[in-house]
């Protein structure tokens, strides 16, 4: 069996799918009450990357936006390496990181990002969870 190592300064919750209930066409999962999760997997050494953005083309104007707002795409020049207590299991990360990671040339074969996200209710923003790791 493989560890996990969590790269995010959040606790991840695992939630069983029987444990939400859809709304907003399947597109949101809404924690039923009462519900505990499946695992717990605690906070821990948060990863980040530097980026930058490419210039923007000088000719693009965005109605309602001063020409300062208007950024070019996103690039990535560094990120954080492992930790030592990572290397050699699954490594939770954020979507940013990975991207980063990947762009860069780097190996994304351990790394998972959470999946499937759950919230507390409809009206609550933030989540609470996921379902489960998308690994690769």
């Amino acid at each position: 069996m493989i560890g996990i190592y969590n790269g995010t300064q959040h606790e991840i919750n695992i939630y069983s799918i029987e444990d939400t209930t859809a709304i907003e066409d399947g597109r949101k999962l809404i924690l039923k009450e009462g519900a505990v999760p499946l695992v717990v997997v605690p906070s821990g050494k948060n990863l980040n990357c530097v980026k930058s953005n490419s210039n923007a083309p000088s000719s693009f104007e965005v109605i309602g936006l001063p020409a300062s707002a208007i950024k070019g795409a996103v690039n990535f020049t560094s990120y954080d390496p492992l930790p030592e207590g990572a290397v050699g299991k699954v490594v939770i990360v954020s979507n940013l990181y990975r991207s980063a990671v990947k762009e860069l040339g780097g190996d994304t074969s351990m790394f998972a990002t959470v999946d499937g996200v759950v919230y507390l209710s409809s009206a609550d923003k933030r989540p609470c969870g996921c379902l489960g790791l998308a690994i690769g």
